[in-house]
């Protein structure tokens, strides 16, 4: 697997992720505690995103941080 992919397909990652779950950019952005505005910026270029956010979008996606990085995406989340 390549795993080594850039900042913009992380974030066509997270928008592909988010729409298979049917969430709005403003859901996420609510639930992961960050800025409409900046969760918008995040779904066009990741490249300078902490970890930590990535890992709370994804939990409020309801899938995994891997999904993210794969370059196919969804990697559902157990809960």
């Amino acid at each position: 697997m390549n795993y080594l992919i850039d900042g913009k397909e992380i974030a066509n990652n997270i928008r592909a992720e988010r729409n298979r779950y049917g969430k709005t950019q403003e859901e996420i952005a609510n639930q992961s505690g960050i800025s409409l505005k900046t969760y918008i910026e995040y779904e066009k270029d990741a490249s300078k995103v902490k970890a930590i956010v990535l890992y709370n979008i994804a939990m409020a996606i309801g899938c995994t941080i891997e999904s993210f990085y794969l370059q196919k995406p969804s990697t559902k989340r157990e809960v």
